[in-house]
């Protein structure tokens, strides 16, 4: 048999890459941070080695996970930051876009949480420029178009009562095992309803 090609390795390297990532964040929804590196290898069905090979300790893997996650939140509510529209149809896209993927990818949740639980469960502070990319890229953006249209004295503070409904919802569903059953349309509807509109 001859060797893998250097292309051949990096898909089989992605493949398990994938796999490690969906396992972990299946395993800290049931877990939290009591999560460890065995746990992982039996969820994606590898050996323990095999995730060792990729994650000497379970901060590493955990940090790859949210930083991912933060990828892939910017990716998902990009639509409604550059589609057309006012702020306010733009601010209820973002929380049905950011809904959607939470359901969709349990990693997006976790880090959701973890950016509201301010990083509390992880020591050190390795997760400040996490943080700072968060609130840079989906946070503040999202405040800014929350102050442009909704009649709020403090748009901060709107912004945190949108984020913490559409995290508390996703955590309800997951934790009753409902996940693909919730009505993120519904739910989003719901939220804004109670909003009121700048008056022009």
């Amino acid at each position: 048999m001859s060797p893998r090609t250097k292309e051949q390795n990096d898909a089989i390297r992605e493949i398990r890459m994938n796999q490690i990532m969906q396992a972990a964040a299946e395993v800290y929804l049931e877990k939290g941070i009591q999560l460890e590196i065995r746990d992982v290898a039996v969820k994606a069905e590898l050996g323990y080695g095999t995730v060792y090979h990729y994650y000497k300790n379970k901060h590493m893997l955990l940090e790859d996970l949210l930083w991912d996650a933060l990828y892939r939140t910017e990716s998902a509510v990009q639509p409604a930051m550059t589609g057309d529209g006012g702020s306010l149809h733009k601010a209820e896209s973002f929380s049905r876009l950011l809904l959607q993927k939470c359901v969709q990818d349990p990693s997006v949740f976790i880090l959701l949480k973890t950016v509201a639980d301010n990083f509390h469960h992880f020591p050190g502070n390795r997760f400040s420029k996490l943080s700072d990319h968060f609130q840079e890229r989906i946070y503040l953006p999202f405040v800014h178009m929350i102050r442009e249209e909704i009649d709020s004295k403090s748009p901060d503070k709107t912004a945190n009562l949108i984020f913490g409904s559409l995290i508390g919802c996703t955590a309800l569903n997951i934790h009753h095992q409902m996940r693909h059953e919730m009505d993120a349309d519904g739910i989003v509807d719901m939220i804004f309803s109670g909003l009121q509109t700048k008056e022009r």
